[in-house]
């Protein structure tokens, strides 16, 4: 195991290194960890795949990550696999590093509206970000707002969130005026995760409400 200043020196050169050969580093690091997180195998294994189903991920799609981290960084190769591209958001400067390079930006989920053009998105994914950080119900309801004025019609939602960080979005009705809660090809609309208190939600943005 590496100790704490040669991880630091290495994460210095992934970030050096070219796009493709970055990404390729970081996706090889997290399917490492995703053994060890019950929700982030879930997301890979079966969240992406399902989306591709949907052709969510197709070429020439628009997908937003919002929230990133160090493990998001190997989403992203993941996201555009098929030829879709994939930027990402989050409100934390620090956090540019993790972001989708050459396609981030800083800034809050509350003011996406104000951020990206209405309807750029064919799938926004929104996983661990409500009740992290975006935890007044007020402020959740709005952050579903903001993501459907930057939906597609028929775009697809994802949201991850946590029994234990938040009351349960349907039952609050946050994305009932913008949303269908449905199923994507061969993945059920809610997911509780085993061996941990994450849930992820679907949904699909209605064509006739804006």
């Amino acid at each position: 195991m590496l100790r704490r200043p040669a991880k630091k020196l290495a994460r210095v050169v992934v970030d050096s290194l070219p796009n493709a050969a970055a990404d390729w580093i970081w996706q090889l690091a997290n399917d490492r960890r995703t053994s060890q997180s019950p929700d982030r195998v879930v997301l890979v294994q079966q969240v992406f795949p399902a989306l591709r189903r949907a052709s969510a991920l197709s070429k020439g799609a628009n997908v937003l990550w919002i929230g990133c981290r160090r493990y998001t960084r190997g989403y992203y190769a993941l996201l555009e696999r098929d030829g879709a591209q994939c930027a990402s958001i989050d409100i934390d400067p620090f956090a540019e590093r993790w972001g989708r390079r050459g396609r981030h930006l800083v800034g809050d989920i509350l003011d996406l509206p104000n951020i990206f053009p209405t309807g750029q998105f064919d799938a926004v994914l929104c996983n661990g970000v409500l009740g992290w950080g975006v935890d007044a119900p007020a402020d959740q309801l709005k952050a579903f707002e903001a993501m459907a004025g930057v939906m597609a019609p028929q775009g697809w939602l994802l949201v991850g969130w946590n029994t234990d960080r938040m009351d349960d979005p349907l039952i609050s009705g946050l994305g009932a005026k913008w949303f269908d809660h449905i199923a994507l090809p061969e993945f059920r609309e809610r997911y509780a995760v085993g061996g941990c208190t994450h849930v992820f939600d679907t949904y699909r943005r209605r064509a006739d409400n804006h």
